[in-house]
């Protein structure tokens, strides 16, 4: 418009008001100039004729537009303000409904099936699941978000983090107090859930067409991953193999077909102990309960210092210092509460695992799964290191070089570091020729030694001594256990 006000081929400008025409001042300033050059006269209906082609005209112009810039900053200081304390307050803001409750008459409630869609996700993901799982069942369900797309690994991240899942309200990031919002998790569960989703070594894969069980899953045993490849015998035929990430001889090559035989067999039946374990479980753990209480208490003692801030009893800047020591003892607290929740959710067998046969329930419930799930439950449940074939002839495949590490309860998921795979190697090497049996190892002084359980130290009772039934593998364990009856260790 100002082009042609200033080329002359307009004669006036008829506005409401002046600050109509523009309230910035850089506007303003190219809107008088035009008006200048082009001898066009502005008409206002509240303030009359303002000529601007004059310097009076230009001076009104500038206190109109100054005071219009004034007014619509303050305006927009009162809207910052009303919505920063409605955040505080927790209430709804307005926008997007969020997804897992409802807003009537600006009061949100639960969801019944996108809270419990959103609480279900959160358990899975401090059980080690996959976010390409979730949202390949969420989408499957035919769960949709607010906006009514599809699911993605943004969109479910970034639901997942948010506080008031916890019930709490945040402003720029920060906790600020309790929400409105009815809580679908607890606090520790969703701190958790933080953490882990901001684990820098946590998998972020971003696709759903995984094939092979133990591609990126398993590791060689120089520490490095192994994937999914082909190779072509002699005779032309073709067989799929996982093979080590890193090139040269040493690392290993083996047909898939017979390593997933060897673990399914294992995880199989490490699975029905679990379950097993878990249906055994007692009442409440103490030590949860003792947590829950210790986080809130931290919890009364941050809003208490934001009361105490806020009436002047302590000043302003001291507040961030509070809360930063507050929120790491949370921290601290909340990591303890998670690996309670972890055992609880997969408590170690305390019998022997029995194995089963591939014909079981158990074993077609495993082999059912959908691969992502199965591929999840193995990054939560255990390791699997891949040794080398050793002697003999490579054409016979060596169940022994599969080896499965069970996790300790509480242990995330993540791959071995290359001295927990020597030390692995160094047990398997301990045990050949050992023929059935159960063993022992003993790490003492950086060493570890193994010995078999004779079938007398089954049947010990009360403060018998072990020793006597322990037979050493390896001349080194014949001299500690020496040591010991001496006591010289």
């Amino acid at each position: 418009m100002t082009k042609r006000i200033a080329a002359g081929e307009v004669d006036a400008v008829l506005c409401w008001q002046f600050d109509r025409i523009t309230r910035r001042p850089v506007e303003l300033e190219a809107y008088m100039d035009a008006c200048h050059a082009g001898k066009a006269i502005t008409h206002t209906v509240k303030t009359g004729e303002i000529d601007l082609s004059t310097d009076s005209g230009q001076m009104i112009a500038r206190m109109l537009g100054a005071a219009a810039r004034y007014e619509s900053d303050m305006k927009a200081t009162r809207i910052r303000r009303a919505v920063e304390q409605a955040t505080r307050a927790g209430k709804w803001t307005g926008g997007t409904r969020p997804f897992g409750w409802t807003i009537t008459d600006a009061v949100p409630e639960l969801h019944p099936v996108e809270s419990e869609a959103l609480a279900d996700a959160c358990t899975r993901v401090l059980r080690g699941d996959s976010l390409g799982s979730i949202i390949r069942d969420m989408n499957d369900r035919g769960l949709e978000t607010t906006m009514g797309n599809k699911w993605g690994y943004a969109q479910l991240a970034q639901v997942l983090e948010r506080p008031r899942n916890a019930g709490l309200a945040a402003l720029r990031g920060e906790i600020v107090g309790v929400s409105l919002f009815p809580a679908i998790v607890t606090e520790n569960v969703w701190r958790g859930v933080c953490a882990v989703l901001a684990d820098p070594s946590r998998r972020r894969s971003q696709s759903n067409k995984a094939v092979h069980l133990l591609a990126g899953i398993a590791q060689c045993h120089c520490g490095a991953v192994v994937r999914s490849a082909s190779m072509t015998t002699r005779k032309g035929v073709m067989h799929k193999i996982y093979r080590c990430v890193e090139r040269g001889p040493g690392h290993v090559s083996k047909r898939i077909e017979f390593v997933d035989a060897v673990l399914n067999n294992i995880i199989v039946a490490v699975r029905a102990a679990h379950e097993a374990a878990k249906s055994s479980a007692g009442g409440p753990d103490p030590e949860a309960e003792r947590l829950q209480l210790e986080a809130t208490a931290l919890r009364k003692r941050q809003n208490e210092a934001g009361v105490q801030a806020a009436l002047g009893q302590i000043p302003m800047h001291m507040l961030s210092n509070i809360n930063a020591v507050i929120e790491k003892e949370l921290a601290v607290v909340t990591a303890a509460m998670v690996r309670i929740e972890e055992e609880a959710a997969r408590r170690p067998p305390t019998h022997d695992i029995p194995p089963l046969s591939m014909d079981s329930p158990e074993a077609q419930e495993w082999l059912n799964m959908h691969i992502d799930d199965r591929r999840d439950y193995l990054r939560s449940i255990c390791n699997v290191v891949l040794l080398p074939h050793g002697k003999g002839s490579t054409k016979v495949f060596n169940a022994d070089t599969v080896q499965v590490v069970v996790k300790a309860p509480g242990e995330g998921p993540g791959p071995l570091d290359t001295t927990a795979i020597q030390r692995l190697m160094k047990q398997v090497t301990n045990l050949k020729g050992a023929g059935a049996g159960l063993f022992v190892t003993f790490h003492m002084d950086g060493e570890e030694i193994t010995y078999e359980l004779k079938d007398a130290a089954m049947h010990l009772k009360g403060e018998e001594s072990l020793l006597p039934h322990l037979a050493p593998l390896e001349d080194s364990g014949e001299r500690r256990l020496e040591e010991v009856r001496n006591g010289s260790v």
